[in-house]
């Protein structure tokens, strides 16, 4: 699929609109832990978007007990609120626990609400590209065939399509391969995170192959410090990360995921987008909570003296 061609033709309202829940965070670390921190794609990604530029607006769900807080997170950042929904209950908790090499495991209370086509914002469907990002099952094959709009760029994260909620809170990370092809079918780039590789139980080149088959123009894998690989018109190629002294890796795909398809969006090219975004998720991750996002300049600058 020629993402480029058909992106190419017309203005939009927005730039991006991010699709998936807020949360509450707690991430729990070898060097400490940081409570009550605004989590979700709309925090990181939605900060990451805008501290490059992008006019951006989310569409997601959050409790009455924490909906005055993220409007003025949202204003702060000048993330556009049309689109953010109000729920009776308490907003979404992950509790995020980091062991020495980063790995996490994760627990989750309070999940939100489903989320609609019929609720989103009508401006919002102009918007250049979608960036989605579910955080435990508010997303659905229904509401990415009603995203899809021909000019548009669909982008994915499937973390929370895989992941499943115990009685007790406890997060598994479940493969349902007949489920996510059909989701694959409709998107045009997917970023896979380190915990949902790890459940595909196949290796890069099956993964890639299966997405490939399913029509996804770009394919990405990220395993936290290890090299990115990338899948683009059948060409697979590496980025590294950086090595950095990392003080909270939460959120990082959600930053990596939004720096790529913004670099993509300028330019499209799509190693050149992998490094930006590699470049961002580890600048970010040298600061706690949602703080700390570069801006353009920031990530310019250390790939050119690097």
């Amino acid at each position: 699929m020629k993402i480029e061609q058909k992106h190419r033709k017309r203005e939009k309202t927005f730039d991006v609109i991010i699709v998936g829940n807020l949360s509450v965070d707690k991430n729990i670390w070898p060097k400490g832990q940081i409570e009550n921190a605004l989590g979700g794609a709309p925090t990181y990604s939605g900060s990451t978007f805008i501290s490059l530029g992008r006019k951006t607006g989310i569409f997601s769900t959050v409790g009455r007990d924490r909906f005055s807080e993220v409007l003025r997170f949202c204003r702060s950042k000048n993330i556009d609120t049309a689109g953010l929904l109000v729920s009776k209950q308490e907003t979404m908790i992950f509790q995020n626990s980091y062991n020495q090499d980063g790995t996490r495991k994760q627990k989750c209370f309070n999940k939100a609400h489903e989320l609609f086509v019929k609720d989103i914002p009508k401006n919002y469907m102009d918007s250049e590209a979608f960036y989605v990002s579910p955080l435990a099952g508010e997303v659905d094959e229904e509401l990415l065939k009603g995203l899809k709009r021909k000019g548009s760029i669909l982008m994915l994260d499937p973390q929370g399509l895989m992941r499943i909620i115990g009685k007790k809170g406890d997060v598994d990370i479940v493969l349902d391969k007949n489920m996510l092809e059909r989701i694959f079918r409709l998107v045009d780039i997917v970023k896979i995170g380190k915990d949902e590789f790890n459940a595909f139980d196949m290796d890069e080149n099956e993964i890639f192959d299966m997405l490939e088959k399913t029509g996804v123009g770009i394919a990405i894998i990220t395993k936290g410090k290890e090299p990115v690989t990338i899948s683009h018109r059948g060409i697979l190629f590496e980025i590294r990360t950086l090595n950095v002294e990392v003080e909270d890796p939460t959120g990082a795909g959600d930053v990596f995921g939004a720096a790529f398809l913004s670099e993509y969006m300028t330019g499209f090219d799509v190693k050149e987008a992998a490094k930006f975004a590699a470049t961002a998720a580890g600048l970010k991750i040298k600061y706690k909570g949602p703080s700390g996002f570069p801006s353009k300049e920031d990530i310019i600058k250390h790939l050119t003296l690097n």
